[in-house]
């Protein structure tokens, strides 16, 4: 009897060291970890890019938070941060427990946001990633949103952060049931080219006036597109710190949702202060409108003319490319 279980022992014990080191043996394993990880969203192609298939390192921090139709998930791929669930068109931020538009805050990064291009809603700055696919059956979005660090502050990183992000939209919109239309692959993407001269606008900066008197020496602008959920333009002085004066944003969907108060029941509205001003716009599908933002920091010195006019140009521009109507500018 010995005789026949050594010999079963020493291939069990075997089958175990192939399982644990081979990389058959890990593919395996990941494979079934990403099941049930995330709520099974995460693909293993494009995540495996991160994790190089480690399940321990690789996959490490799994939740689920909300209730019923708001429940999001979120999880660590390696170093990023993947929040998917699905937003309700009415839904607002909540100020008591965690919520998937509190996760699309952003404003980390140097960068001003890329459209994703390949047929796809959704934006990086290069450290944060963002998809959005809006439903046909019903007023939500699913929305996918990662957040990484500076390691991933390039074009190819930053690529495959997008890939993994649309990826998981793909997984998400299947199993929440709503019916979208998808993107294709992810082209390489249209980089900010850093600080440029005013005069060389052409992106999500065209069109803004700049008076001598606001002493704006450079801009940084990402690509015009009509699906980036998030734009910003910024304008910013060399002469003293090269510090930026004025930022410009234009946000839309659940972007646009994420600036509204939780215990507010209307949108956010046109308004204007000593250094801000805001504009929304009604736009095709969409039960959110859009809303546009300009910002001076502490190194400007803004008029009222100027902030109007800034955002005007800004507004305008922005809403046009998405089909937007009906501008509702400050009073």
């Amino acid at each position: 009897m010995l005789f026949g279980v050594l010999p079963l022992a020493l291939a069990l014990s075997a089958a175990y060291v192939w399982y644990r080191v081979s990389d058959t043996g890990r593919g395996w394993r990941y494979e079934h970890k990403l099941a049930t990880y995330c709520g099974g969203l995460i693909p293993n192609h494009e995540s495996a890019v991160f994790t190089s298939l480690d399940t321990e390192v690789g996959l490490s921090d799994d939740a689920e938070y909300g209730y019923g139709e708001d429940r999001f998930h979120s999880c660590r791929v390696a170093d990023l941060t993947v929040s998917v669930g699905l937003v309700r068109a009415d839904a607002t931020p909540s100020e008591v427990s965690p919520d998937l538009l509190r996760t699309l805050a952003g404003g980390s990064s140097d960068h001003p946001p890329t459209p994703l291009g390949g047929g796809w809603r959704g934006y990086t700055d290069l450290r944060d990633t963002g998809v959005v696919l809006p439903c046909d059956n019903r007023s939500a979005s699913v929305v996918v949103s990662i957040a990484g660090d500076a390691s991933h502050e390039n074009g190819e990183e930053s690529r495959a952060v997008a890939e993994l992000a649309a990826a998981v939209a793909r997984e998400a919109a299947d199993l929440r049931s709503c019916e979208t239309t998808f993107g294709g692959g992810i082209p390489e993407l249209s980089l900010s080219k850093g600080q440029i001269a005013p005069a060389s606008a052409s992106g999500t900066c065209e069109g803004i006036r700049l008076p001598e008197a606001q002493w704006v020496d450079w801009i940084q602008e990402s690509e015009a597109s009509d699906s980036a959920p998030l734009e910003r333009c910024l304008l910013g002085e060399t002469k003293a710190r090269d510090e930026v004066l004025y930022s410009l944003e234009a946000s839309f969907g659940p972007y646009a949702q994420r600036l509204r108060s939780a215990d507010d029941e209307h949108w956010p509205e046109p308004g204007l202060t000593h250094g801000s001003a805001q504009a929304t716009a009604s736009c095709p599908n969409s039960a959110v409108p859009a809303v546009f933002r300009i910002h001076a920091t502490a190194y400007a010195a803004p008029t009222e003319q100027f902030l109007r006019s800034a955002l005007h140009a800004f507004a305008k521009r922005s809403a046009v490319r998405h089909g937007c109507t009906d501008v509702q500018l400050p009073d």
